[in-house]
């Protein structure tokens, strides 16, 4: 099948790479001049919205699936009506939203941070939410609706700089929710496929080590296994409701009680799953490009014990893991062809380690390469 990827990131690369036996074609869209997918498929530098584009896509391609979720939605509603387009405009609305995205959730009755608009009026009005910020132990966000991502477009809120920080937002067209902070023990995240013919696969729960919002660390297994049968009846609401097809990403907080609390989606193939290439007999790459091409049953075969770490700002080589002892683990560099730039990922390496045994004792020694 000749399949269009809207977006050209790492993502892109990584699904593409995933088809090893080349039994597809691709075509990446993205504006920027040299992202990384272009260096294995054929690259058109436009804009999403280009109508020329959308047109040759159109009649030339079979397919068309995103590697990012802030492609406008206006695209994807266009090629829906022309070609099979996953994720479906639906579910991208809703993705791009965060407001939108936790009214979804709670309407299917799933648990989420505690969430509202933050508007002047309600700050002003909200006699509740006054004396929840005057207590040292309820904490906020403030969260912008769209495109916020890695820690990005998020302020800490208090009773001292709540109203200025809405009166200095009313200012500007961007639009904020207010989450109350989790107190959670750990972040994990469930790596949900659905096919075409509406079969659902899950990936294990992984756990996920963040600092300043962004993912450091992915880990599988983890002390989470007793949640499995939780997430995965979140994910099949989540699955079902949106008439998904191919990898959508749910992470949750789990909080004091040991309870699944929902943060986020993403209708794509996600970071955390990235240990999935080395770790699975069926990566999340390749279980997307299966999932949307028609292949109806998905199984994962085989799970190896697995850690992967990010690679920001600045590049690293497997050499940086030398002080460590690696002789009973197997160690993967992936490069993602990007400059340098602070906070930017620039890659990830993943361990996989030939025991359970070596990997209790060794996978925390990991835990500090960010």
């Amino acid at each position: 099948m000749k399949i269009a990827i809207f977006g050209a990131g790492q993502l892109a690369m990584m699904m593409i790479k995933s088809d090893k036996n080349s039994e597809h074609q691709f075509i990446v869209i993205d504006p920027a001049d040299n992202p990384p997918a272009s260096h294995y498929a054929t690259h058109i530098k436009t804009q999403y919205t280009d109508k020329d584009t959308l047109k040759k896509i159109s009649e030339t391609c079979d397919v068309a699936t995103i590697d990012f979720e802030n492609v406008d939605v206006s695209a994807i509603k266009f090629l829906e009506e022309k070609i099979p387009t996953y994720p479906n405009s639906k579910a991208l609305e809703i993705c791009q939203h965060r407001f939108e995205e936790k009214h979804f959730l709670k309407s299917l009755d799933i648990p989420t941070t505690e969430f509202r608009y933050l508007a002047d009026e309600f700050v002003h009005t909200n006699q509740e939410l006054r004396e929840k910020l005057e207590d040292p132990n309820n904490k906020y966000i403030a969260k912008t609706v769209r495109f916020g991502y890695d820690g990005k477009g998020q302020s800490k809120i208090t009773q001292h700089n709540i109203a200025k920080f809405v009166s200095e937002s009313i200012t500007t067209d961007v639009k904020y929710i207010l989450e109350k902070v989790v107190d959670f023990k750990s972040e994990v995240s469930l790596i949900c496929v659905r096919t075409c013919n509406g079969k659902s696969l899950f990936y294990p729960l992984i756990e996920n080590h963040h600092h300043e919002g962004i993912l450091r660390v992915s880990r599988y297994p983890n002390n989470f296994e007793n949640l499995q049968d939780d997430a995965e009846s979140i994910g099949l609401k989540v699955l079902d409701e949106l008439n998904y097809v191919g990898v959508i990403v749910i992470e949750f907080f789990v909080d004091k009680n040991n309870k699944l609390i929902v943060n986020e989606m993403a209708p794509r193939v996600h970071n955390s799953g990235h240990w999935t290439i080395e770790g699975s007999d069926l990566s999340q790459f390749k279980a997307h490009l299966d999932a949307i091409t028609g292949k109806e049953d998905l199984k994962i075969n085989e799970l190896k014990p697995s850690l992967m770490l990010n690679i920001l700002s600045k590049h690293k080589s497997v050499k940086d893991l030398d002080e460590k002892d690696l002789s009973n683990t197997e160690v993967y560099l992936h490069d993602y062809h990007k400059e340098e730039r602070q906070n930017r990922k620039l890659g990830h390496i993943t361990l996989i380690f030939n025991d359970q045994k070596t990997y209790a004792k060794d996978s925390k020694k990991f835990l500090d390469i960010t």
